[in-house]
């Protein structure tokens, strides 16, 4: 016991009612074009490689409303006026790009027909994402026309990148106000200028303003502020009437809000709002929103409809990492890792951190260990623990214990319970057994239940056993099976041997072979019908998962109850795994069963274990098969250990050879220890040599040693020699 160690048109549908009661909020987590990792919406559940998967389709919140403006004579009223930055620096930066800077694009053939040549919206394209994850803004979801980034409004794309003063600001604001009177696109950027200070009641009533003016760019934002402070029902009559003028980043509000408001069990073909949502989220998906595309694969995976994969690949190849990792975690799960390696390495290099995770599992497995260890440390490097974890498992597997104790440290540190009983088993190895305890503490605080267990171990070997019973119990609570067994041990040595045999029961149950065993022992010891067979069962039991002694037991009872093939699959276990008496026992089964070349393997396995026995029988079968010489061997390491059967054969060797001076001394050796037909021998040889003395005291070891036939030979023998010699 030790320490434990990822556009068609169609009609659209009559406008949902309104006044539904809402359950929770929708709101985006990212600008609409694609790309952008939703590192928050999920977590990623790889915790043991132990751990470990994640498993089953993620359900992530609706992504909310995002926001989509374009320059208001894309909705036929007013035209935006034209600034020029550059012979007026105070001139509206956005009059030329309405949503904000110039975006990198992927494609710049699927604008919108509705485009004007002279703006481009950012969430008509697929956008390239760089390599890290962007965190969303903790200030929440963007409203259209905002920068990206935080802090004071930019000029951005082709209008320079200097950040625009509190002077500036303010002419900028008198302009939007002078003109927002008369032009509503000035109305929906005064607005957002007024949302970006927090003056939500004033920018309602432009934005309002220049909504009912029909801009739809105002009413998508309106609509997120309505969402914003809860007013459901206007912000879906919002969402429609942009969605209705062609935004389809309202398209997808209206349908992520309207898919929010179904309940998890209600039907697919029979509900209104189930229709109405999935014909929105459609209709903005076939326009080129990545995200609407992505919860379309969410929506039918999480019900178990076709064409969650097509969704997921749509919005994948356009540049959306999470989808990408859908596509590889769907691949993996049928078992083509080639296809799961190559959508995970697309999303991890977009910055998925889970992407990055599994596809570092995947590597690992496949015994690329270098690359494997990149994706695990750029996730590490992340923050994301399950990596750091793992990672430090890889280290340590490569000998670099410095590095594994670095990222363990930092996984723990981030309560990952299995880093920290790592960490601390690291270090009572190494001898630091306080600072061991803590992360063993630590670990066992998560939930860890390892933690506990190795607590206990440290307790015991400091004959604590009141601290070490603590620690067990709670290990053995949470479902520790070798915490239960050492609980079992301990109370047993206390010859409490009620409750140890409940904690060995309970350890047999959860999987420990060690409980099994110590289980069969307690039953065995009742002279009962019931307690054999109770104790039979355990040691079967404990025998099947590789106990060596459990399965030494069920093989003797094996044996003796004639079932001589299992009591050899029995003993093949606990002879592999070095018990000698398993091994004798084996060969002996195996030489009757006729398998004389395994008897002779393991014979030779006990022979070199000491097995003095093991040593004579393996000399025998090497002899018979000719082969002297190792026999010989054999018989010599038997008899160096003052066996007289081991010089007995030494020495017929020897005579076989035609030596008998070599054999003499065998001889002599066994005559000495009582074998009776060595002294015959030694007589032969005497009479041979004329000694008649030597005949005569060896004749006398014959019939005090040897059976009685050859004793009576020998009697004879003597009676002639003294004739002989007397006369």
């Amino acid at each position: 016991m030790g320490v434990r160690r990822g556009r068609g048109e169609r009609s659209a549908p009559a406008q949902p009612l309104l006044g539904r009661a809402r359950k929770r909020a929708v709101a985006a987590d990212e600008p609409d074009p694609a790309g952008a990792p939703d590192t928050g919406a999920y977590t990623d559940p790889y915790a043991d490689p132990h751990a470990g998967p994640d498993t089953g389709p993620h359900t992530g919140p609706r992504a909310r409303a995002y926001v989509d403006s374009g320059p208001y004579a894309d909705s036929g009223s007013y035209p935006a006026p034209h600034a020029d930055p550059a012979a007026d620096p105070y001139a509206d930066p956005y009059a030329d790009f309405a949503d904000g800077p110039v975006t990198v694009v992927l494609d710049r053939g699927r604008a919108d027909a509705f485009v004007p040549p002279r703006g481009k919206r950012p969430d008509d394209y697929a956008v390239l994402v760089p390599f890290r994850p962007r965190r969303p803004s903790p200030s929440g979801p963007e409203l259209a026309g905002e920068d990206p980034g935080s802090g004071p409004l930019r000029i951005g794309g082709n209008l320079g990148d200097a950040d625009l003063d509190h002077r500036e600001l303010a002419e900028l604001e008198r302009r939007y106000r002078d003109r927002a009177g008369r032009d509503a696109t000035a109305a929906s950027r005064l607005g957002l200028m007024l949302l970006r200070r927090g003056e939500d009641g004033e920018a309602e009533t432009w934005l309002r303003r220049a909504a009912e003016a029909g801009h739809r760019g105002a009413a998508t934002n309106l609509g997120v502020l309505m969402h914003r402070q809860d007013r459901w029902d206007e912000a879906r009559r919002w969402w429609y009437r942009a969605a209705e003028a062609g935004s389809r980043i309202a398209a997808f509000s209206l349908g992520a809000l309207l898919l929010d408001a179904v309940p998890d069990d209600a039907s697919v073909h029979d509900n209104d709002d189930v229709s109405q949502a999935l014909y929105w989220l459609r209709n903005a998906a076939e326009a080129g929103h990545v995200r609407a595309a992505l919860v379309l694969g969410e929506f039918h995976e999480q019900r178990g409809l076709a064409g969650a994969e097509r969704w997921y690949r749509r919005a994948a190849e356009a540049g959306h990492p999470e989808a990408a990792y859908r596509l590889g975690r769907h691949g993996q799960e049928r078992g083509d890792e080639r296809a799961a390696s190559a959508w995970y390495l697309r999303a991890a290099s977009c910055g998925h951190i889970r992407a990055a995770v599994r596809l570092a599992r995947l590597l690992h497995r496949a015994g690329d260990t270098g690359e494997a260890e990149s994706w695990f440390r750029l996730a590490a490097e992340e923050g994301d623990p399950g990596a750091a974890r793992a990672l430090g498992f890889l280290l340590q597997d490569a000998g670099d214990t410095d590095g594994a104790a670095h990222w363990w440290r930092r996984a723990a540190e981030a309560d990952d319970g299995t880093a920290a009983n790592a960490l601390g088993a690291l270090l009572a190895a190494e001898g630091h057994h306080t600072e061991a305890a803590h992360w063993y503490e630590r670990a066992a605080a998560t939930g860890e239940s390892n933690g506990a267990f190795n607590l206990g171990l440290l307790h015991t070997a400091r004959d604590d056993e009141a601290s070490a019973e603590r620690w067990y119990r709670m290990a053995a609570y949470a479902g520790h099976a070798d915490a239960a067994n050492a609980l079992a041990g301990l109370l047993l040595s206390r010859d409490d041997e009620e409750e140890a045999e409940v904690w060995f029961a309970r350890a047999s149950e959860a999987g420990s072979i060690d409980g099994s065993y110590n289980l069969g022992i307690l039953y065995a010891r009742r002279s009962t019908a019931d307690g054999q067979t109770a104790a039979e069962k355990c040691w079967a039991r404990a025998a099947e998962g590789g106990h060596p002694d459990a399965a030494l037991q069920f093989g003797l009872i094996q044996e003796r109850q004639g079932a001589e093939e299992a009591a050899v699959r029995a003993y093949r276990v606990a002879a592999s795994a070095g018990r000698t008496v398993a091994a004798v026992r084996l060969a002996g089964l195996l030489a009757r069963l006729g398998d004389t070349d395994g008897a002779e393997h393991w014979y030779a396995s006990a022979a070199e274990d000491g097995h003095v026995p093991a040593m004579l029988r393996c000399g025998v079968l090497l002899a018979r098969r000719g082969a002297e010489g190792s026999a010989a061997r054999r018989f010599r390491a038997a008899a160096e250990t003052g066996s007289v059967a081991g010089a007995w054969n030494l020495g017929l060797i020897h005579l076989r050879r035609g030596d008998p001076e070599g054999a003499e001394p065998w001889l002599r050796s066994a005559a000495e220890g009582g074998h009776g037909r060595a002294a015959m021998r030694l007589v032969v040889l005497a009479l041979k040599a004329g000694d008649t003395r030597a005949a005569e005291h060896w004749c006398a070891q014959v019939i005090a040693h040897a059976p009685p036939e050859l004793a009576e030979r020998a009697r004879l023998l003597l009676r002639a020699l003294r004739a002989e010699m007397a006369s």
